[in-house]
């Protein structure tokens, strides 16, 4: 599925969920309870012909009749989410699934810097 984004500079992005690279994708299994997730938000990368990366999130849910809302975000917004997740997810969870994938995009991203 190709979207067109618009940058804060009026720049056409055209991203695609299919194409672009996850580098955090949400639980998909429903909860014990069996009624559908509440929101749930995804992270991926798209490089432009120009060789930008853009990084945009995807917010969506199983709830029936709801539609997925994606949105451009900053270099930064992608940090904080990614090192939030790993907060939420569990660190050595989130790490070994996806190391190569954050070193790729964000190197050193969890190494301690404090």
């Amino acid at each position: 599925m190709s979207v067109v984004l618009m940058t804060p500079n009026l720049k056409k992005v055209v991203v695609n969920l299919s194409a672009d690279e996850c580098l955090y994708e949400s639980p998909r299994d429903l909860p014990p309870t069996g009624s559908p997730v509440s929101s749930k938000v995804d992270l991926y990368a798209h490089k432009a012909q120009s060789g930008t990366i853009y990084y945009y999130t995807c917010a969506w849910s199983m709830m029936e009749g709801s539609k997925s809302e994606i949105n451009l975000v900053s270099e930064e917004a992608a940090k904080k989410f990614l090192i939030e997740r790993a907060g939420l997810a569990g660190y050595d969870y989130l790490i070994h699934k996806n190391s190569e994938k954050f070193e790729k995009y964000f190197p050193g991203i969890f190494e301690e810097d404090a």
